[in-house]
């Protein structure tokens, strides 16, 4: 069975959920069957490798084959990687109608700078026939030559409307109910990432063909909010014991990491009505732990002792 981010993966730039400017703006490019060297920068899972293989899809009518390629520069960092497969494919003449090729590049922000400079070069040279798109998350990694030559597009994490326009087409076609709760708790854990939001829903439609907000948290391994402040109130109470039974059991029962669990804390403490004193210490401990979880330390010993630390907060001023 298909994971569902390719089966329902768009084919055409119309399908695409969100970006409605920058789809327009790839539209304007397919009717001219003309592009510059782009750059798409946003966060994982909005869209950017979608938009990239719909449009190419299109302008090549399906004949992608030495028309496009797609690669990971996360998985080859260095310079070899620009002087073998990139300069192999840009420098053959186009095989089409349309008079250039694509080249797509993912991850370019994990490139080399010395990588990114024989890039640059190889966007120079090869311009005529080839047309680089690039795809990044952190824009500021991709040197100012390259920057300086492309036309930067800016993804943006999908909206709640997006969302549930999404999920509904999901439901339709697998023919699922979907509690409406649900909308909520993916708009809130995906944080606009597609790939996310399909994944849980794959795994919640394993459970059940009627997705509930419990499966959906079970399959998800993420916490909403409600239970993150309720753990929050505990602790302002003083009751570290009932606050330290919730933390288990949203680590046991529904599979959150350490790391997870602090994301969703310090989410929740920002929307919570407490004083900003109070909230800037919380989170001043959370990313102290945080730090601590990522380098390696047990994630159960460090959420009990950021949760003994958090109980004291409040009246200790430190």
């Amino acid at each position: 069975m298909l994971p569902w981010v390719e089966k329902y993966r768009p084919k055409k730039l119309d399908e695409v959920v969100g970006q409605d400017n920058i789809v327009a703006l790839m539209k304007s490019f397919l009717k001219k069957k003309n592009m510059p060297h782009l750059l798409f920068a946003g966060p994982p899972g909005v869209g950017k490798t979608t938009v990239a293989l719909a449009f190419a899809n299109e302008l090549f009518k399906g004949e992608l084959a030495g028309n496009f390629l797609e690669l990971n520069a996360s998985d080859e960092r260095g310079i070899d990687v620009i002087r073998e497969k990139v300069k192999e494919f840009a420098r053959t003449l186009p095989q089409n109608d349309v008079g250039f090729k694509i080249l797509f590049l993912d991850e370019a922000d994990a490139l080399t700078p010395e990588a990114q400079q024989a890039l640059r070069r190889m966007m120079e040279v090869y311009s005529k026939h080839t047309r680089f798109i690039l795809s990044c998350n952190y824009p500021s990694k991709i040197i100012e030559p390259i920057q300086s030559r492309v036309s930067i597009l800016r993804f943006q994490p999908l909206s709640k409307e997006d969302i549930k326009k999404l999920v509904e087409k999901i439901a339709k076609e697998e023919k699922l109910k979907i509690d409406p709760e649900v909308i909520d708790y993916l708009y809130e854990v995906s944080e606009g990432d597609t790939r996310k939001i399909l994944n849980i829903l794959q795994g919640a439609a394993y459970l059940d063909k009627h997705i509930t907000l419990d499966n959906v948290k079970k399959v998800s391994g993420m916490v909403f909010s409600e239970e993150m402040k309720d753990i929050v109130e505990l602790l302002r109470k003083g009751d570290f014991k009932k606050a330290r039974e919730q933390s288990i059991k949203l680590m046991t029962e529904y599979g959150v990491s350490g790391e997870e669990f602090l994301t969703s804390l310090y989410r929740a403490i920002l929307k919570m009505d407490i004083p900003d004193e109070e909230k800037a210490r919380y989170i001043k401990k959370i990313a102290e732990y945080n730090h601590r979880i990522v380098e390696g330390a047990n994630e159960r010993i460090q959420v009990d002792a950021l949760l003994s630390e958090l109980l004291s907060t409040k009246d200790s001023g430190h």
